[in-house]
């Protein structure tokens, strides 16, 4: 275990069971929300995890078992792997009162291992803002590939970056999940000298977001080798441009 994850899990059993029990409730009280309806407890990840009938699912830093007694709930057969006991208690407890069994792991998820003789995961899933408690992502998602089926799937959700060098009451000046065509200056409009820029045509722009690029990069057949983020040149601080590295992992796509 490294320093950095000691003194996570050192953090993490300083009265989490009762944080839990004063967050979430008893277990009993929590597990009969979660069964009334288990994909409402799962939220906005219910869409991306699809059917979990059947599936292997490893919850690396799954915590008090929030998500994964609804994915047992839903007939996944769920290990959770989290360093702290005061988590495991509260989860555990939750899994009894819902009824289902739940694998926890007390361990540090990087020193892990699964059992070379299983078929390995379905699914892993994250949630929950865990990146920021690893100092070295590569080890993180090479072990968590090494939990995985050879078809195994990656179901990860963490905060976004960004989230930390602003603040939440900051007034955006425009919205960044806005879908509409905007009229916009063509990009010389501010430097071209001898013309008057109001007299310039405006270009009709679509601001996407940066899920949506990487994502229709993935969708067209691309494996997604690096992915750069690079700040701005008149304010270090925050991110300006970003550069997408890729190789064309399959051909005869579909119109």
């Amino acid at each position: 275990m490294t320093r950095q994850s000691e003194a996570n899990r050192t953090a993490w059993e300083d009265h989490a069971y009762e944080w839990w029990l004063q967050y979430n409730g008893p277990p009993t009280e929590a597990a009969a929300r979660m069964a009334a309806d288990p994909s409402l407890s799962l939220q906005k990840f219910s869409p991306f995890l699809g059917d979990l009938e059947g599936k292997r699912v490893v919850n690396p830093l799954g915590s008090n078992g929030r998500k994964a007694v609804p994915m047992c709930l839903l007939g996944a057969e769920v290990t959770v792997v989290d360093f702290s006991r005061a988590n495991a208690r509260y989860a555990r407890e939750l899994a009894d009162a819902a009824g289902v069994r739940l694998s926890y792991e007390v361990a540090d998820f990087l020193d892990w291992h699964c059992e070379s003789d299983e078929a390995g995961f379905d699914l892993a899933f994250f949630e929950g803002g865990i990146l920021h408690y690893f100092d070295n992502l590569d080890l993180f998602f090479a072990r968590i590939r090494e939990c995985l089926a050879p078809s195994g799937r990656l179901v990860a959700s963490d905060f976004h970056p960004f989230r930390k060098c602003v603040d939440a009451n900051i007034l955006p000046s425009a919205d960044y999940f806005d879908t509409d065509l905007h009229a916009g200056p063509v990009a010389y409009a501010s430097q071209i000298t001898g013309v008057d820029p109001a007299d310039l045509d405006d270009c009709l722009l679509r601001y996407w977001t940066l899920g949506e690029i990487i994502t229709a990069v993935a969708r067209a057949g691309f494996r997604i080798e690096e992915m750069a983020e690079l700040p701005r040149p008149d304010n270090p601080a925050v991110p300006g441009e970003f550069v997408i590295v890729a190789v064309a992992a399959s051909i005869g796509l579909s119109a």
